[in-house]
């Protein structure tokens, strides 16, 4: 079936669950695995990136290791892009490396930029030729839904009043 396979990870949680998934996937099928980061870059130079070239490498050398130490053949690398770039370069990388699909996190993004389709996930889909197989989501990834923060009631959890936030 699938002999390659293109792992796109991201510094967020959602690049670990996407490892966490690939491992399975490749395991189950008997699949090596090509790990990816692109370094998002802003077209306005006055932006700076989230993360440096060595921390874009490091982010594939986990990915690496902790695919091989699950026993599934993986190598690996990072590039920089600018960030309206990344599924094209996602898609390219995946055709010239011989991959037979492509697997990526979901960062459960809201407002515009789900609405609008600009998302990763929607647009690598449109550009690629190949299978693209979404890691699930984590049901809390701390930024959308945050651990955290926990509603409590009033007087001991009786049940009345409104709720309150609380910050554990």
């Amino acid at each position: 079936m699938w002999k390659r396979l293109l792992l796109a990870v991201d510094a967020f949680e959602s690049g670990q669950t996407a490892v966490d998934f690939a491992i399975g996937l490749a395991s189950a099928v008997g699949a090596d695995v090509w790990v990816l980061h692109l370094r998002e870059l802003s077209r306005h130079g006055r932006v700076i990136a989230l993360e440096t070239p060595a921390e874009s490498r490091l982010v594939v050398d986990e990915a690496v290791f902790a695919l091989r130490l699950a026993g599934v053949g993986a190598d690996g690398r990072a590039g920089s892009v600018l960030t309206e770039h990344v599924p094209k370069w996602i898609a390219l990388e995946a055709a010239t490396s011989g991959c037979d699909a492509v697997i990526l996190g979901s960062r459960r993004l809201r407002g515009f930029d789900r609405l609008s389709g600009r998302a990763v996930r929607e647009r690598l889909v449109r550009l690629c030729a190949l299978p693209v197989v979404v890691a699930p989501p984590p049901l809390e990834d701390g930024l959308h839904s945050p651990a955290r923060l926990k509603t409590a009631r009033p007087g001991g959890g009786s049940g009345s009043g409104s709720p309150s936030w609380r910050v554990s």
